[in-house]
Order: C-alpha cells, then structure tokens, then sequence
C-alpha cells in the first residue's frame, strides 16, 4: 500500500518522507501523551508537584518509545507540534511556548543529523527527549521573565513547576527505556 501515486490516497514513500503508518503512529502517542496528562492533572487534583511529576514522566516515556518506533528526522518536532496543538485545542495552552517547543526540538533535531540521525544511532533517542525538553523549559522561563519581570518574585514559581516537571521528564526517560526494551522483546519495535 505504500505506492508513489498520490491519487490513491497513500503517502509518497521515498526517502525522507514518512510513511503513513508512521504519521498514524506520531499522531497516536501524541494523543495519548495529552489525554493521559489530562487524565493525571484532573485526577491529581490540579497542577501540583506529584501530578506535574506524573504526566512529564508519561509524556518522556511515550517519546522515547515513539523514537524507538519511527526512529526518523522530524518524529520529535512532529509529536511535539500535535501535542502542542492538541494542547491548545483541548486545553488552551501552548500557544505562547510553541515557539520553544519548535525551537528546542528543531534544534536538537538538527544536532543530531550529521551523524545519521536516530536511524543510525537508536540510543540518541533519551538525550534528544531530555536536551529538547531542558531547552524548551529554559526558552520558556526566558518567556515568562518577559511577562513578570515587573514582579520577579513571581518568576520563582515559574521556575519550580519547571524544575518539577523536568524531574519528571527524567524519571520517564527511565521508564521509557524500559519500556522500549520489553516492547523489542515482545516483538512490537524492531530493530
């Protein structure tokens, strides 16, 4: 089913395009990231410390197993612009930290090519989610300074609910790997 006659509904296959599996897969765990922190925050109660812990974890673990599924230039930009996006459909958020979010994970992205990429090096897959989220959190501080610079008590906070949610994000690269290596096992990612 992957031809190269765009009338038949299926995606170029070439080389540097993705497959539609693969878009049908970024934009699966790009869903199940947004529902699952929806689910965690309103079942925590909110935004609290054990709640932001939680759903950063949940998000980084379903990226790193993402990555290890479509292990492609662009996965990592693409999964964050649907959760971006569903973010802001769903919850309201994200549209004034889009532009961190693409930032941090295009260039990581791009730090990552020269040497092939995520196709040729599996394991860059925890660095790439852990160096994009670090860039994207300080991008966003740099933000919020902008709009609390009057009160930079305020930016304080701003920078506890990021120190919180990238401890999470660490905790969930761990679970991540884990899961990705039972998931080989299994059969369900191949090499």
């Amino acid at each position: 089913m992957s031809s190269d006659n765009p009338a038949t509904g299926a995606v170029i296959s070439r080389p540097g395009f993705f497959q539609t599996r693969e878009l049908v897969t970024i934009g699966l765990f790009s869903a199940a990231a947004k529902a699952s922190s929806l689910i965690l925050a309103l079942a925590g109660g909110g935004m609290n410390p054990l709640t932001l812990i939680l759903k950063s974890a949940v998000q980084s673990a379903l990226l790193v197993v993402l990555l290890a599924k479509v292990p492609r230039t662009g996965t990592l930009t693409l999964s964050n612009l649907v959760g971006a996006l569903l973010s802001f459909l769903l919850m309201g958020q994200h549209v004034i930290s889009l532009p961190g979010v693409m930032a941090g994970t295009l260039l990581v992205e791009l730090l990552a090519l020269p040497g092939g990429g995520l196709a040729r090096r599996p394991w860059l897959a925890v660095p790439m989610v852990a160096v994009s989220e670090l860039v994207i959190r300080f991008i966003n501080i740099g933000v919020s300074y902008l709009g609390v610079r009057e009160q930079p008590g305020l930016l304080a906070m701003v920078v506890a609910v990021s120190a919180f949610g990238y401890l999470g994000i660490l905790l969930g690269l761990i679970g991540g790997v884990r899961m990705t290596g039972e998931l080989r096992h299994a059969g369900l990612i191949q090499d």
